[in-house]
């Protein structure tokens, strides 16, 4: 594995995190058994049954450590000395949920270090402390990493059959030596030549959408989705209010300005990226859309709802 060492130029000592549901606890197990799926994979795939299910008054607190749990948690209090808890709330129940999380914790992990309990959404928040010491998350959920990453943090992806491998990545990141595609360097702002397929909140769209347009009106599609990917989008895949006869569900009237389009270069649509909901319909970028047609592009940059 290449590795690189990091110029160690921050005071304070990286916070290590672990997740809960997942990595620690066996919560898409428990759904799995109760829901009668094969693996839970299958049963992680429907959210809707999920977020059923784990409304019932004690599930979170109930359920069982995963196989390797105990192990991780020794390697990490022997590795970092200390560490705290990180783990998303279930969204219908955040009281009840970070309630019986809190409970699991203190009757499992009441041996071990465990510095602070945090329940939030926004797990990526805490990728950096003040002075821009990264931060490390241990977690089962790609999207969790991949922006944690894009903040700034160090992030390990898990799997509970993996332990010995996320604790010697741990200790990289923790002497200071990270694998080179772990760079931690803050990509918190869209970088418009980032390559595709990386993620970024929906509150970074936001802001990169209004970087573009002063004033600009359809706030509630990008924030209605958590996470954003860049990637590569067939422009046939794309609708927009003047190209297509269907009524636009965002009751917008466009009238394009052809001059515009016309000036209009292939590197500009290259370099800017596109934004769209997750039906196709155009939020940011109506002319740049056309202007592709117009050139005889195939496919488009485009930020786009991210689905695991």
């Amino acid at each position: 594995m290449k590795i690189f060492e990091l110029d160690n130029k921050y005071s304070s000592r990286p916070i290590v995190y672990v997740d809960l549901d997942g990595t620690l606890a066996d919560m898409f197990g428990e759904v799995a058994r109760r829901e009668g799926a094969p693996h839970w994979r299958k049963a992680r795939k429907i959210k809707d049954r999920i977020d059923q299910v784990a409304q019932d008054p004690g599930f979170f607190r109930e359920l069982k450590p995963l196989p390797n749990a105990g192990k991780l948690v020794h390697g990490v209090a022997k590795l970092a000395g200390k560490f705290s808890i990180l783990s998303s709330p279930l969204m219908s129940q955040v009281e009840q949920s970070s309630d019986e999380k809190a409970d699991w914790v203190n009757h499992y992990l009441r041996r071990f270090p465990v510095e602070s309990l945090v329940f939030d959404h926004r797990k990526e928040k805490y990728a950096r402390q003040e002075d821009g010491t990264p931060n490390i998350l241990i977690d089962d959920w790609d999207s969790n990493i991949r922006l944690w990453e894009a903040n700034g943090g160090i992030g390990i992806l898990y799997r509970d059959t993996e332990v010995d491998r996320a604790l010697k990545k741990l200790h990289y990141a923790l002497e200071g030596l990270l694998p080179v595609e772990e760079s931690t360097e803050n990509d918190s702002d869209i970088n418009t030549t980032d390559v595709k397929d990386k993620l970024y909140t929906n509150q970074q769209v936001l802001k990169y959408v209004k970087g573009i347009h002063h004033e600009y009106h359809l706030e509630k599609p990008i924030l209605k989705h958590k996470t954003w990917v860049l990637t590569n989008v067939n422009l046939d895949d794309l609708k927009s209010p003047e190209f297509y006869d269907q009524d636009d569900p965002y009751r917008r009237v466009i009238d394009l300005d052809w001059d515009h389009i016309d000036e209009i270069t292939t590197r500009d649509i290259l370099r800017r990226p596109v934004v769209a909901d997750d039906n196709g319909w155009v939020l940011d970028g109506n002319h740049r859309v056309t202007a592709a047609r117009t050139k005889g592009l195939d496919s488009i940059r485009a930020l786009i709802p991210y689905s695991q």
